[in-house]
């Protein structure tokens, strides 16, 4: 356990040590070397018998789940069995990460981790922008810190720049996109510092309202010149919005016809000061609460700030007095004791923050993607929650941990770098065992909404499942460029990746779905060509090879003695083969298997 810190002084003098040893090397690794250390800081010389591998299938079928999206066809299982290579493995996970649907899978990832929390009721407006960009910078490779940086720092119409997305998704509230920032990007859930100092970490109040202070001057609001409903944009505020005295002094002068220095209702009329006497605007303007409008206070009056509109600095509320404006608070980093100056803009203090956090002196960062991505690979972590790291948090395996963020930092946060060293690993390629104590366990992983959608597209021979969704759920905006099917499917079955997946059960509608729809039994049982039932039962003759090959289909599988037993007695009792093909092809829908990666 790190120890506990109770001032940002102390904490930054532990920070610079602990940050002093990740930055030490700095020529880029090859994956194959780095993987080899890591098998031998986790499994020591044991590896081989620790970390026995699994088999072709079990590989394949994991290998691309995690970096496609989607099952391996039947095509692809006998061409990857029929490879004589020796580095097929390695092979193969170059050829994928090559492939546009690597960039679109992990691209659903950071639209679930996103967009699963957010606050902003319409934040689906910018889920299509966001898919295309994310898509294109994965694919392209893109660092990690560069995506952070876009994210943290992008503006502009949310519809032409899915780099808004992460700001959009909380409506530009300070706090809500602090609190993501620090999660997602840092793995430090500082949130629950927002009212009172962290109850069980070391992070103090103050720390989460410096962190909130780089984003205050952040404004989401209707596109200007647009009269699309659905267009947003994120500009920055910078000027503040108090009158201009020299302009409200003519009027007030004028309206002022006693000369008392108070403006009356009755003054007031037919002039433009007539809205301050009517709706929230009095509230304000009226300061000492006394019924009557003084020129001061008129002249001095600014609109109370609504979250997500912008203000020109932070304030940290009063918790005795919440109706006050609280205590101004500058811009400052909760990992470092690094001074900040007051007054930057809102560009300036993005771009400060982006530097800061994914700084090579910060380990955080690193840390945080790497035990995302492992854990997605590996079902293993070496932090849980994922998003709940820290240096008040337990480290498992610190070694190995050290020796694969070294390596990634020193290849440039480069995350196919990343991914390609993690599937070298004889860890990832460990055979299932669930008996097994530590990172050498390996059990079944529950599928992400759009792997399940894709592994049943895929199995049933479809592009997209021409599922419905509810009228009013989805903007006409946002259905545009999205599978219509893909988005119903993700409401029913979707969950946010940073959720501990022996925390998801399951539940009713995902159930009535795979066990009641209409919907898979009318494309079960139509038998038109492009039904797998029909496309198999054409080219293969033999019954048994037929069942084989549905299991191919569904599971990426062959069907060990015992369940070819059983779906051949299954078929002798049938009403005719293609009635219980039928009832088999549910089945294998239905099966715990066909919802998890080995």
């Amino acid at each position: 356990m790190f120890f506990q810190v109770s001032t940002a002084g102390v904490f930054a003098v532990f920070f610079a040590a602990f940050a002093a040893s990740f930055v030490g090397a700095s020529e880029p690794k090859d994956s194959a070397s780095v993987a080899a250390a890591i098998d031998r800081s986790l499994f020591g010389e044991s590896v081989d018998s620790a970390a026995p591998l699994t088999d072709d299938s079990t590989f394949l079928r994991r290998v691309m789940f995690d970096i496609v999206g989607r099952p391996a066809t039947p095509g692809e299982i006998t061409a990857f069995g029929l490879n004589p290579s020796e580095s097929r493995r390695t092979e193969l996970v170059g050829e994928l990460l090559k492939s546009s649907e690597y960039g679109e899978n992990w691209s659903r990832y950071w639209r679930d981790a996103i967009f699963r929390r957010a606050t902003n009721m319409r934040a689906g407006i910018v889920r299509p922008a966001f898919g295309d960009w994310m898509t294109s910078q994965l694919n392209e490779g893109q660092g990690w810190d560069e995506i952070t940086t876009s994210l943290l720092t992008a503006s502009g119409p949310v519809n032409n720049n899915g780099a808004t997305a992460l700001i959009f998704a909380h409506e530009g509230v300070a706090e809500e996109v602090a609190a993501e920032a620090s999660r997602l990007f840092l793995g430090v859930q500082i949130q629950c510092a927002n009212c009172h100092d962290h109850p069980w970490d070391s992070w103090k109040r103050n720390q989460f309202h410096e962190f909130t202070a780089f984003f205050p001057r952040v404004s989401v609001q209707r596109e200007r010149g647009s009269d699309n409903m659905f267009d947003y944009e994120i500009t920055s505020v910078n000027a503040s919005r108090n009158r201009n005295p020299a302009a409200s002094q003519f009027l007030l002068t004028r309206a002022d016809r006693n000369g008392d220095k108070i403006i009356s209702e009755q003054e007031s009329k037919n002039t433009p000061l007539a809205r301050l006497f009517n709706g929230q605007a009095k509230g304000f303007v009226d300061k000492n609460a006394d019924g009557k409008l003084s020129i001061e206070e008129i002249m001095t009056a600014e609109p109370p700030e609504r979250p997500g509109q912008g203000s020109i600095e932070h304030f940290m509320p009063d918790l005795a007095d919440p109706g006050s404006e609280g205590t101004r608070i500058d811009p400052g980093f909760f990992l470092t004791t690094k001074d900040i100056a007051s007054g930057l803009s809102d560009a300036d203090r993005r771009e400060l923050v982006s530097e800061m956090i994914t700084s090579k002196d910060n380990p955080w960062f690193a840390r945080a993607i790497i035990n995302r991505i492992w854990f997605e690979m590996t079902a293993t972590a070496f932090y849980l929650p994922i998003d709940d790291i820290g240096p008040d948090r337990e480290c498992i395996n610190e070694e190995t941990l050290k020796l694969l963020s070294d390596a990634f930092v020193a290849n440039n946060y480069d995350l196919k770098w990343l991914i390609r060293a993690i599937a070298a690993t004889r860890m990832y390629q460990r055979a299932p065992n669930n008996t097994a104590e530590g990172f050498a366990r390996c059990e079944p992983i529950r599928l992400r909404s759009d792997q399940i959608y894709a592994s049943l597209c895929q199995t049933l021979g479809v592009t997209s499942l021409p599922l419905r969704p509810s009228e009013g759920r989805r903007s006409p905006y946002e259905m545009q460029r999205m599978d219509a099917g893909r988005e119903e499917f993700s409401r029913i079955f979707g969950f946010d990746p940073s959720t501990p997946r022996d925390e998801l059960t399951g539940s009713i509608p995902e159930a009535l779905f795979m066990m009641n729809s209409t919907l898979l039994t009318r494309v079960i049982a139509t038998p038109d060509n492009s039904n797998v039932i029909t496309r198999i039962s054409t080219n293969v003759l033999a019954e048994e090879d037929i069942v084989s090959e549905l299991y191919l289909s569904s599971l990426g599988r062959e069907p060990t003695d015992g369940e070819l037993k059983i779906a051949m007695e299954h078929l002798k009792t049938s009403g005719s083969l293609r009635e219980g093909l039928e009832d088999l092809l549910w089945a294998l829908l239905n099966s715990p298997e066909f919802f998890t990666r080995r």
